[in-house]
């Protein structure tokens, strides 16, 4: 499994390099052969910018990107004849920033930011004027183009596909998991290991920052979340993840020194090839090796985690 997680994670940084690669090199290209893009930078930072693997939003990111420049090189020629050096570019920043917020443009924060110290940075910035400001605007919007394109061509993301892998992953992993643990308490295997219960809540939480990158691209994206039921699954699995994690810390508890507890009844209600019962677990009550209140919870526990799984599987039957 854990060479599995590495090949994936590689992977991905493989082709983020490839496509950053392929994006500068094309950008460089542009500029050599139309030779009015006097300073490469501009192109390369925005492309450095929307090529980023953790931005979902491109076009939206790329729309920030386009306005700060904009507004940074606007607001940076008013304030440049008023005030120069450090303090022109405080003065710019906190226009600037408050500005982009207001207009909900937070996205081009960077972009500004950066442009504001880099047009008050340059040799002779007395001479900043509207051309320059035009052209270092049409020189960003060259490089963020280029860096949408490469992202659209290759490897475009498939939010909806990685979020039903994700589901699927959790899913599979549990019934592993139960499955392990019924044939230790059955007497035909060794106890699983103890639950990697972070790579299980890293897993919920990419899930739900896919389903929030969804719903921010507006009404198309939170329709089709609703025809795929993403808010019930994602509010199952959110329960799923409370009670299954209880459970696999009372069955941790049920491990002697010499190793786990022989429990059949517990172990076929915890077999997943088995239908799951609609009747509530019930232990015997002349088991000596668990106290009333530990056969107690485990009881309620596991029949309130089998009985999400149930509604989890009808979920997932209804989608299919």
């Amino acid at each position: 499994m854990a060479a599995i997680v590495s090949f994936g994670v590689n992977g991905n940084l493989l082709r983020q390099s490839l496509r950053l690669g392929l994006s500068v090199l094309i950008t460089c290209a542009i500029a050599q052969h139309f030779q009015r893009i006097t300073y490469l930078w501009y192109p390369l930072l925005a492309v450095t910018f929307v090529v980023d693997d953790q931005d979902d939003n491109s076009l939206r990111a790329a729309r920030g990107r386009i306005l700060g420049t904009v507004t940074g090189g606007l607001v940076t020629f008013v304030v440049h004849t008023i005030l120069s050096g450090w303090i022109g570019i405080l003065v710019s920043l906190l226009i600037s920033i408050p500005l982009l917020r207001r207009l909900g443009w937070s996205s081009g924060l960077s972009t500004a930011a950066v442009i504001t110290i880099m047009f008050l940075g340059i040799p002779g910035y007395a001479l900043l004027n509207w051309s320059y400001v035009f052209n270092r605007s049409v020189d960003t919007v060259v490089g963020i183009v280029v860096a949408l394109l490469m992202g659209r061509l290759f490897w475009p993301k498939n939010r909806l596909a990685r979020m039903q892998e994700l589901s699927d992953d959790l899913v599979a992993i549990l019934h592993h998991r139960l499955k392990a643990h019924s044939a230790a308490f059955q007497g035909r295997g060794p106890a699983p290991e103890p639950i990697d219960s972070e790579a299980i809540t890293r897993s919920l939480l990419e899930l739900q920052r896919l389903i929030n990158v969804e719903e921010s691209l507006g009404p198309r994206h939170i329709q089709r979340l609703r025809l795929r039921r993403w808010p019930q699954r994602m509010s199952l699995l959110r329960c799923l993840q409370v009670r299954w994690l209880l459970v696999e810390r009372l069955l941790e508890r049920l491990r002697p020194e010499e190793g786990m507890l022989a429990l059949p009844e517990l172990g076929r209600y915890l077999d997943p090839q088995q239908p799951l019962h609609l009747q509530a677990l019930m232990l015997p009550r002349d088991t000596q090796q668990l106290s009333v209140p530990q056969r107690i919870a485990l009881e309620e526990q596991v029949t309130r985690l089998t009985r999400l799984i149930r509604s989890q599987q009808i979920l997932e039957r209804a989608m299919a």
